[in-house]
């Protein structure tokens, strides 16, 4: 999934999907290490996004 693409909604999905992938045992084990790569990628993207969240939510709330 390319970053010009890419939004918080879908990373969760995406996330999502890989993790439901996993549980049904639907990935090789070769995959395993591609969609953990993958994953880590989408949790940092969230992390971000949320910590971005946050910091323009404190800004607006600040006492003037």
């Amino acid at each position: 999934m390319k970053d010009t693409e890419l939004n918080y909604t879908k990373a969760i999905s995406r996330l999502e999907e890989i993790t439901g992938q996993m549980e049904r045992g639907e990935v090789s084990l070769d995959e395993v290490v591609s969609l953990v790569a993958e994953a880590k990628q989408l949790m940092q993207y969230c992390k971000d996004c949320l910590y971005q969240v946050e910091k323009n939510c404190a800004q607006l709330l600040a006492p003037e």
